[in-house]
């Protein structure tokens, strides 16, 4: 007669765990002042209040014990940031008095929880939280960790996109960088991978060729670029015979050094890259093809070879065989490699602060993640830089989208 007045469960052991867990990293937040206190208020009175009515709804006694220890990892975890670990071990208690009345599929869900979790905390302590943190930063005056700082509003978003043109220089560089890398790059890859696709002796040598690059640390990789361009004694002024050029400091364009002998000048943006940020970018594709090739090997190994024997017996040329059946069958691991692409070119950083740490002669390699951590780490301006990262994050996320939008249509996923 007792099970009867017993009303199901559902899923709430597994939502009052993710909530002890939670309220056990919010504490750890509030500990490190990445969030305000009131935060674990909120969260610990929800977390009693659903606990009580998981109480009430289960009527057993067997579940006080289990109440007391999380309603004390609750009430203590103010004053002892180790109390607040009884929130978990609560729920844990309160689990087994609930086992005998959970459904095997409440329980897997419940365990399901239990082992994700940490991947999840791991989520949300080290991007998450920053992120909302970097957001709140965004609204003060010149935050730095040591002084006071106000609260400013939206003051540093209209001083970004209205009165700060190194912003939009590093936003234009930035553009030209996920227009010359990305679509190139996937080009480039999926012309080596077909080749390496081939039969041909010392494929794995080949291939293993191909991915060292991208293996090897972005650092030193720039640092041998580096020399390389060297105007001295660099390895390809002596391979081109061109003694005393220096690639990294020619900040003209490469659109308006192209056009210069017939009349036509250009300037600003539309002189296109700097000769300085085209060697950057030849530096990026270096680094990157290996990856790419491997990742469009894969989705060339996935390809039926039957479609390419029936094309042959049809007469099928070799380019016929590639624009009509591994192009459109690639499609998925291209566009794949495309929404990557973006999202990575507008976060390149490592190899322009090696290669031109100021940013270029006329900052004409500066680009919006060098910039953030320009106006962070060297003008100690945080709120600033926050915002400048929530504008990023804004772009990419639109970017995404509507790549998403326009070129998901054209994706083949079925063979």
């Amino acid at each position: 007669m007792q099970t009867q007045r017993i009303r199901p469960l559902g899923n709430r052991p597994a939502l009052l765990l993710g909530a002890a867990v939670l309220l056990s990293l919010i504490r750890l937040a509030v500990a490190l002042e990445l969030l305000p206190g009131w935060t674990y208020g909120l969260v610990a009175v929800l977390l009693a209040g659903a606990t009580l009515e998981a109480t009430v709804r289960a009527l057993r006694t067997a579940l006080l014990p289990g109440l007391g220890l999380l309603l004390m990892g609750v009430g203590l975890g103010y004053s002892f940031p180790i109390a607040v670990l009884l929130a978990p071990i609560g729920v844990g208690a309160l689990y087994l008095a609930w086992t005998p009345y959970l459904s095997e599929r409440e329980q897997a869900a419940f365990w399901g929880w239990l082992l994700v979790w940490p991947s999840v905390g791991l989520l949300l302590v080290w991007q998450i939280v920053p992120s909302l943190y970097a957001l709140w930063l965004s609204l003060l005056d010149r935050f730095n960790f040591i002084g006071q700082s106000k609260f400013a509003g939206l003051l540093n978003y209209e001083i970004l996109l209205t009165r700060d043109p190194l912003f939009w220089k590093a936003m234009g560089n930035t553009v030209w960088f996920v227009v010359f890398t990305v679509p190139i790059g996937i080009l480039l890859a999926t012309l080596v991978a077909i080749l390496l696709n081939e039969k041909v002796r010392w494929q794995g040598v080949f291939r293993t060729l191909y991915f060292l690059p991208y293996i090897t640390a972005l650092t030193a990789a720039a640092a041998v670029w580096d020399w390389i361009y060297n105007p001295q004694f660099g390895f390809l002024n002596w391979l081109l015979g061109t003694p005393g050029l220096d690639w990294l400091s020619t900040p003209q364009g490469i659109f308006a050094l192209a056009l210069a002998p017939l009349g036509i000048k250009l300037q600003g943006f539309w002189a296109g890259p700097s000769v300085a940020f085209v060697a950057i970018m030849v530096m990026s594709l270096w680094h990157l093809l290996g990856y790419q090739v491997v990742v469009i090997l894969a989705g060339l190994q996935n390809i039926p070879k039957e479609y390419y024997e029936a094309a042959q017996l049809d007469g099928a040329s070799w380019w016929q065989q590639q624009r009509y059946i591994t192009w459109p069958l690639l499609s998925p691991t291209t566009f794949f490699l495309a929404t990557l692409g973006l999202i990575g070119a507008f976060q390149v950083f490592t190899q322009v602060l090696i290669m031109t740490p100021t940013g270029g002669v006329l900052q004409d390699t500066l680009t919006i993640a060098l910039y953030l951590y320009n106006k962070g780490f060297r003008d100690s301006d945080f709120s600033y830089a926050s915002a400048i990262a929530v504008v990023v994050f804004a772009v990419i996320l639109v970017l995404t989208v509507v790549q998403q939008r326009v070129l998901e249509r054209r994706v083949t996923y079925e063979a």
